[in-house]
C-alpha cells in the first residue's frame, strides 16, 4: 500500500472514530511529513465539501476532541449561506483535530507509565488570560477604573451596566451639555466594550484606546483609535441627513454612515488593516480613497496599500472570544499572546520561517495555547516569570 492510500485509509477511520493509539501516531507522523502536505490538504478539502453541501457544519469532531483535552469549542451548528467562505475555518479545526487527537491517543496509550514523559510545554509558572480591564479618563484628567465599579452612575459622563452575557459595559453619557474628549484606554491582559454616547458600540482589545467627545457635535461623530477595536454604529439622522461616523487611526481616516468592521492598528504591526463585515465604508489615506465591501480588507502599510477580499473570521477572533490563527507567522501570533497575557517574548534561537495554524479561546491558560502551537509546528516555548522564551526543533 503506498503512503497516500495509506494515509487516506487512516484519516476516514480517524473521521468515523475507529482510528487506534498505534493508528493515530503514525497517522500524525505522515501529517507531519513535508512531502504529503499538498495531499493532505486535498483529503481536508473533500471532506469539507461533502461535510458542508446541506447548508449546516456541526463540528461534532471538534467538540470531542476539544472536550477532552478541557480546551473551548460550544457544540453547535455553523449556518452557511455558502460553504466557501468559512472554508479556512474548517481547514484549520480538522488540521487541529488531527494533530490533537494523534497527541491525545497517544498520551492515553502511555499513561501513567511514562506520565513524566508527556508534558509539552515547559513552564516555571502559567499565565492567566487577559479579562474585563479598562480606564476612563475623562476631559477634567480623572481617571475612572472600569473594571472596578458595580453596576450603576460611576460619574456624570458614565453607566456601568451588565451586557446579556453578563459583562460589563460602559455607557457614555448621552448629554449635549458635556464639554470635552473622553478617553477609555484598555492595558495589556484587557479589553472592554462600550456604547458611545450615540449608541454606537464599540469592543476595545487589549492595549488599545479610543477617544471621543463627551458629546457628537450635530453633524458629525469621530473618533479616534490606538490599537484595534471592532465597531457596530448606529446610523444617526439630523436635519434628514445622515450623519457620518469617522475613525481617525494613524494615516487613515474611515467614514461610515451605519456598519460592522474592525480595525487594526497597533504601533507594533506592520500596517493598519481595515476589515468590514457589514455595510459599507470609505477608507481614505494621504494618497488614496478606497469604498471597501462586506469581506474586504484594507491594508495601509509601510511599503504601500492594498484591498483583498477575505475571510473575516480570523479578524474578529478575538472580539468572539477566540485565537484564530490561519497560516500566521510565530511573530504576529506572538504579539497577539503577548498584549493578552501581558508577558514579554524571548527568541532563544533564530526565529523560524514557520507559519502556524490553530483555534482555542483566549480564556485559556497561556500554556493550553502554547501546547496547540507546538502540535502544529516544530517550535518550542517555555513559560519562566513573565516570559514565553521561543526556540525551534526541527522534527526529524
Amino acid at each position: 500500500m503506498n503512503q497516500h492510500r495509506r494515509i487516506a485509509t487512516l484519516f476516514r477511520k480517524y473521521i468515523n472514530n475507529e482510528c487506534t493509539a498505534e493508528e493515530a501516531a503514525e497517522l500524525m507522523t505522515l501529517i507531519r511529513s513535508s512531502r504529503n502536505k499538498s495531499y493532505i490538504q486535498a483529503l481536508l478539502d473533500e471532506y469539507i465539501d461533502k461535510s458542508a453541501t446541506d447548508g449546516v457544519l456541526y463540528r461534532t469532531q471538534t467538540d470531542r476532541i476539544f472536550q477532552k483535552l478541557n480546551l473551548s469549542c460550544e457544540a453547535k451548528p455553523i449556518e452557511f449561506n455558502s460553504p466557501k467562505p468559512l472554508q479556512l475555518f474548517f481547514k484549520i479545526a480538522i488540521a487541529a483535530i488531527l494533530i490533537l487527537v494523534s497527541s491525545l491517543t497517544i498520551y492515553i496509550f502511555n499513561f501513567p507509565q511514562k506520565k513524566k514523559d508527556i508534558a509539552t510545554v515547559k513552564q516555571a509558572e502559567d499565565v492567566l488570560p487577559g479579562g474585563n480591564k479598562a480606564t476612563l479618563v475623562l476631559s477634567d484628567g480623572q481617571q475612572i477604573n472600569l473594571g472596578q465599579p458595580a453596576a450603576g452612575s460611576i460619574a456624570e459622563a458614565a453607566v456601568i451596566n451588565k451586557s446579556t452575557d453578563g459583562q460589563p459595559v460602559y455607557f457614555a453619557a448621552k448629554n449635549n451639555n458635556l464639554k470635552g474628549f473622553n478617553t477609555v484606554r484598555t492595558p495589556r491582559g484587557g479589553q472592554f466594550q462600550i456604547v458611545l454616547p450615540d449608541g454606537s458600540k464599540v469592543w476595545l482589545n487589549a492595549a488599545s484606546s479610543i477617544t471621543y467627545p463627551a458629546a457628537f457635535a450635530a453633524g458629525e461623530r469621530r473618533v479616534t483609535l490606538s490599537g484595534e477595536a471592532y465597531f457596530e454604529i448606529t446610523s444617526l439622522h439630523h436635519n434628514n441627513k445622515k450623519v457620518p461616523f469617522i475613525v481617525e487611526s494613524g494615516n487613515q481616516k474611515i467614514e461610515v454612515l451605519g456598519t460592522k468592521f474592525n480595525v487594526n492598528a497597533y504601533d507594533d504591526e506592520t500596517g493598519i488593516k481595515t476589515t468590514l463585515i457589514e455595510g459599507k465604508v470609505k477608507v481614505t489615506t494621504e494618497n488614496e480613497t478606497v469604498i471597501l465591501k462586506p469581506n474586504q480588507e484594507f491594508d495601509l502599510g509601510a511599503e504601500g496599500i492594498s484591498t483583498k477580499k477575505v475571510d473575516v473570521e480570523p479578524a474578529i477572533d478575538w472580539k468572539n472570544g477566540d485565537f484564530i490563527f490561519a497560516d500566521e507567522n510565530i511573530q504576529s501570533i506572538m504579539r497577539k499572546l503577548a498584549r493578552w497575557y501581558n508577558v514579554k517574548v524571548v527568541y532563544d534561537s533564530e526565529v523560524p520561517e514557520e507559519s502556524l495554524s490553530g483555534q482555542i479561546s483566549r480564556n485559556r491558560n497561556l500554556s493550553e495555547v502554547l501546547r496547540m502551537l507546538e502540535l502544529s509546528g516544530d517550535t518550542k516555548f517555555r513559560i519562566e516569570n513573565d516570559s514565553v522564551h521561543i526556540s525551534f526543533h526541527k522534527k526529524q
